[in-house]
C-alpha cells in the first residue's frame, strides 16, 4: 500500500518493509516522527551501519567540546592532523579531557594540567581550553621532528611528566585517533550541508526519514539512491548528488550509531543478568572516578587519592552493576576474578567482567576490570581524573598486552 509520510512524501510498504525505489526523503512529520525516534535506533544501526564503521568514542558533552577545541586550535595554527591526535591524547591522560581538574597539590590546572610556575601562563589563562591548547601546540611545534616521533615521546617532551609516567601517553593514542576521526567526519558533514543550502529543519527531516526507512528494512544503497534523487532534482550531475547523499547518510550513522556522548544507542545488550549489569554500568557514565569509591548502593566517597570525591573505581563500578542483577561479586578485583565462570574471549557477551593485569599469567597482578558490552567494548572507571565511560579495549595495544581473561558472574 501507499502511505503518506508528510510534506508530500509517499512510502510503499509491502510485507513490513519498504520497497526499493520509493520517494522517502522529503521530510516526515507527526506519527512518523514519533515512530522514527522511539525504539528503532538499534534496528537502524544494524541495518544501515557498515561493519567497517569504527567504534565510536564515548565522551560526555564537556569532553567532546574540549576535544573539538583542541582540534580546531591545531587547525587554526595550520598544524597537521598528527598534532591534534597528540594534543587530545595528552589531554586524555592529564585530565580526561575535563577542564576543571586540579592536580599536583593545587599547582597544575586545566586540560593539560599546565603549571603557571613552569611558564605556561596564569591560572586564568591555562584554564581557558583554547589558550591551553595554543600553549601546548606552540611548544610541540618547537620539538625537532615532532611529527615523526612516537606519540608518547612527543607528548612527554612537551608535558615533562615524572620519569615513570613518560610512557603513559601511548595508551591514549587509539582513543585519540578515534576522536579525531569522528570530529573530522562531522566537519565534512557540516561543510557538505552548508554547500547544499539545507535549512536545519530540512536536515532534521532528512535524518528522521533516513532512520525510519532503515528501521523498516530499506537497504543502505536504496536509502542513498533515494536521497540522491531528492537532492538532485534539477541537477544534471547525478554523481555529485550521490556523493552528497552518501555523506549525509554517513553523518546520520555517526549521529545515531556512534555519537560522541551516546554510544549506547548502537549497542544491543540482549536480555538476562549480564544485560542488566551492563545497562546499570552504562547508566553511570559521566560519574567521576574515585579510588576506593562505589559499591552496591552506587557512587560513594573514595579513599586515598579519591578521598572527598563521590564516584566509582573500577571494581566498585563492577560491584554496583552486578548488584543490580542480584549477584554479589565482592568489591575487589581479586574477589571478582573468582566470582563466576571463565569465559573464552570469543564468547564474551554483555555484562561479562574483563580483567587486565601487569602480568596476564599471574592473577595477583590484576589491576583493572571493566564490564563488557561485547567482545570489543567495555564500560569502566579508568583512572584518577577520568569519569565512567565506554572504551574500546580489543585492538588497543596497551589493553591487549594486559588482557588476563573474562569472567561471567553467577
Amino acid at each position: 500500500m501507499i502511505v503518506e509520510t508528510g510534506l508530500g512524501a509517499k512510502a510503499v510498504i509491502a510485507g513490513g518493509g519498504i520497497v526499493s525505489g520509493i520517494a522517502l526523503i522529503a521530510g516526515m512529520a507527526g506519527g512518523a516522527k514519533v515512530a522514527a525516534t522511539s525504539g528503532v535506533t538499534t534496528a537502524f544501526c544494524s541495518q544501515v551501519q557498515p561493519s567497517t564503521t569504527p567504534v565510536a568514542a564515548d565522551l560526555t558533552r564537556e569532553q567532546a567540546t574540549n576535544a573539538r577545541t583542541i582540534l580546531d586550535t591545531a587547525n587554526s595554527m595550520k598544524l597537521p592532523r598528527r598534532a591534534a591526535v597528540i594534543g587530545i591524547a595528552a589531554a586524555l591522560q592529564e585530565s580526561g579531557l575535563k577542564n576543571d581538574v586540579v592536580g599536583d597539590h593545587g599547582t597544575s590546572f586545566g586540560l593539560f594540567q599546565q603549571r603557571p610556575v613552569s611558564g605556561w601562563g596564569t591560572k586564568g589563562q591555562v584554564t581557558v581550553p583554547r589558550n591551553a591548547a595554543q600553549a601546548f601546540f606552540s611548544r610541540l611545534a618547537k620539538v625537532p621532528n615532532w611529527s615523526s616521533l612516537p606519540l608518547t615521546e612527543a607528548a612527554a617532551i612537551v608535558q615533562r611528566p615524572r620519569e615513570d609516567l613518560r610512557g603513559e601517553y601511548a595508551k591514549q593514542e587509539p582513543l585519540a585517533e578515534k576522536i579525531v576521526a569522528q570530529l573530522e567526519q562531522r566537519q565534512v558533514f557540516t561543510s557538505s550541508t552548508r554547500q547544499l543550502g539545507l535549512s536545519p529543519r530540512e536536515l532534521e527531516d532528512i535524518r528522521i526519514s533516513v532512520q525510519a526507512a532503515a528501521s523498516l528494512g530499506a537497504p543502505r544503497e536504496a536509502i542513498v539512491a533515494d536521497l540522491a534523487s531528492h537532492l538532485g532534482q534539477g541537477d544534471r550531475d547525478r554523481t555529485e548528488s550521490e556523493r552528497r547523499a552518501e555523506e549525509i547518510v554517513s553523518a546520520v550513522q555517526l549521529e545515531l550509531c556512534g555519537q560522541l556522548g551516546d554510544l549506547s544507542a548502537g549497542i544491543d545488550l540482549g536480555a538476562g543478568e549480564g544485560a542488566i549489569a551492563a545497562q546499570a554500568a552504562l547508566g553511570m557514565r559521566g560519574v567521576p572516578y574515585s579510588w576506593g569509591g562505589g559499591g552496591p548502593n552506587g557512587p560513594s566517597y573514595g579513599i586515598g587519592r579519591g578521598a572527598g570525591t563521590s564516584g566509582f573505581d573500577c571494581s566498585g563500578l563492577a560491584e554496583y552493576a552486578w548488584s543490580k542483577a542480584g549477584v554479589r561479586i565482592g568489591g575487589h578485583t581479586s574477589v571478582q576474578w573468582t566470582s563466576g565462570l571463565r569465559v573464552p574471549r570469543s564468547q564474551i557477551r554483555p555484562g561479562d567482567l574483563v580483567f587486565f593485569a601487569t602480568n596476564p599469567a599471574d592473577p595477583s597482578t590484576i589491576h583493572h576490570v571493566g564490564i563488557a558490552l561485547d567482545g570489543i567494548r567495555m564500560v569502566h572507571a579508568p583512572s584518577t581524573g577520568s569519569t565512567v565511560r565506554v572504551d574500546t579495549w580489543a585492538g588497543d595495544p596497551y589493553r591487549e598486552r594486559e588482557f588476563a581473561g573474562a569472567v561471567r558472574p553467577r
